[in-house]
């Protein structure tokens, strides 16, 4: 496991994994990043980066797409699926130019391509720019777990601290849907139909998945589009337990696990009914909601969600790391 000694002490707790099976490739990546002062590892094939990246957690990847052995597509779905090495960003670095080679890899969690040849200026750019993402990511995480703790301790609070809490419920409610605002009245339950039915888990689920995509937001389940208090109760849960557990099913499984960390939900009382407050941060990562084996990228537009198509979602995605 080579390493590369780092030009400046005050990078040294960032390390970037570079996997190329051209010695060459990684000669230039190496020469390239080495004077930016990051701690640099390298790997030769896909089995080599799983292996490493489990053991030393890098904050970056640089992936070769192309390789012998399992490709760069395969090794970046077994990091996503290991919980030790699922949060950590991938590059893609790729000689191919389709938007559908994008998308895929897009679609498996990477961040960004680095095209080939390679320039320096490009990979200086690219490479400082997700660690500079990803450090704020990481800020945001951990204050949103503050956040979370912070919460909680208002939901055990005195009753008048609760009301309080209530009061600035009910003003957000009352001020309506907005670009970061959005009401759903059920979870799964068609009020017109009386049954359960996929259509209307969908239309919460892509609302999180474009706050995601985009600046954030909350959505309040139990509240109809005029501001009415519909509650939780008609969506036909035999507990608040069981309620909750299905909307963390839901979340995981077609939202993914890797991004729960940008989502908080938690029940909340309101006109004597409890609604579902669900806060989404926007996520570092591209999110993809994936249901009946598809998978579709939403963004907020205004007080809705809009479904991107693939060449938007490239362009879109492009356009959010420049800013």
């Amino acid at each position: 496991m080579p390493e590369i000694p780092s030009a400046s002490a005050s990078s040294a707790n960032i390390s970037i994994l570079m996997v190329d099976d051209d010695p060459l490739n990684l000669k230039v990546l190496s020469e390239t990043i080495k004077g930016l002062g990051y701690t640099l590892l390298a790997a030769r094939s896909g089995n080599d980066a799983l292996r490493i990246a489990a053991k030393t957690h890098p904050s970056l990847i640089l992936l070769d797409v192309q390789m012998p052995g399992i490709d760069g597509y395969e090794t970046c779905r077994r990091l996503k699926a290991d919980e030790r090495t699922r949060d950590i960003a991938v590059i893609f670095l790729t000689a191919l130019q389709s938007t559908a080679d994008k998308v895929k890899g897009l679609s498996l969690g990477a961040v960004d391509f680095i095209t080939k040849p390679f320039e320096p200026e490009e990979i200086t750019a690219r490479v400082t720019r997700q660690v500079t993402v990803q450090q704020r990511h990481k800020t945001l995480v951990a204050e949103n777990r503050d956040l979370a703790q912070r919460l909680r301790e208002a939901l055990s609070a005195e009753p008048g601290d609760m009301a309080s809490g209530e009061n600035t419920l009910r003003q957000l409610i009352q001020r309506g849907e907005n670009e970061q605002v959005e009401f759903k009245s059920t979870m799964r339950w068609n009020l017109k139909t009386d049954r359960a039915e996929r259509v209307i888990e969908k239309a919460w689920l892509k609302t999180v998945v474009a706050f995601l995509n985009s600046s954030g937001g909350t959505l309040i389940v139990g509240v109809g589009d005029d501001g009415a208090i519909v509650g939780i109760s008609a969506d036909g849960f035999e507990n608040e337990d069981k309620y909750l557990l299905h909307v963390n099913n839901r979340l995981q499984n077609h939202v993914g696990l890797a991004h729960t960390a940008c989502i908080r939900y938690h029940l909340a009382a309101v006109a004597d009914q409890k609604v579902l407050v669900i806060q989404c941060r926007p996520s570092s990562q591209p999110v993809f909601l994936q249901m009946a084996k598809e998978e579709e990228f939403f963004v907020r537009v205004g007080p809705g969600s809009r479904k991107l198509s693939t060449s938007e979602v490239v362009a879109y995605v492009t356009q959010r790391r420049i800013e």
